[in-house]
């Protein structure tokens, strides 16, 4: 469902662009983190049930693969898309970083507790129903007109733990 009203919205826009000639442009950026992201998402949602004691939901045994972008990244994409001047135009924004779900929650696990053993912390009873196994972009559209992502995940996802774990406020 998700998915299918992603793909019907981009429907719409064009149909309206091509009926009005209405100028667009769309945005598809890929799973974006950061502080301050909605808590029901999976790197504050994790950093959240460990600190409430609670193991982590991960539905399909944590295989499926996101392509994690950072929301300053999806900004500064944004706003090259804007300067460059185009419309009617469809730009993905991926960032080129993938990992499974797991291995996102292994490191927010390892960052919280310190420990290797990050099973303890998992529950691995979730499934869910049509999920999609991979987000994959492909951005060279958007790295033709100057555009590449600053911000590397492992090397900020630190700092956002620390952040979630200081400012518990759900």
């Amino acid at each position: 469902r998700y998915s299918a009203t992603k793909a019907a919205a981009d429907q719409l826009i064009l149909a309206w662009a091509r009926t009005y000639k209405l100028p667009y442009v769309i945005v598809r950026p890929t799973n974006n983190y950061g502080i301050g992201q909605y808590t029901e998402k999976l790197i504050p949602k994790s950093i959240k049930y460990l600190g409430l004691g609670k193991k982590i939901p991960l539905h399909n045994n944590g295989t499926p693969i996101r392509n994690w972008l950072h929301a300053q990244d999806t900004a500064d994409a944004t706003i090259r898309i804007i300067e460059s001047g185009v419309n009617n135009e469809i730009y993905n924004i991926a960032g080129g970083f993938e990992q499974s779900n797991l291995d996102t929650v292994s490191k927010i696990i390892t960052l919280c507790t310190n420990s290797q053993n990050v099973e303890k912390y998992l529950d691995f009873s979730y499934s869910r129903v049509g999920q999609d196994v991979r987000y994959a972009l492909n951005d060279d559209k958007l790295r033709n007109i100057g555009w590449s992502p600053k911000k590397v995940f492992d090397e900020e996802l630190p700092e956002i733990v620390k952040y979630y774990k200081e400012n518990f406020i759900w």
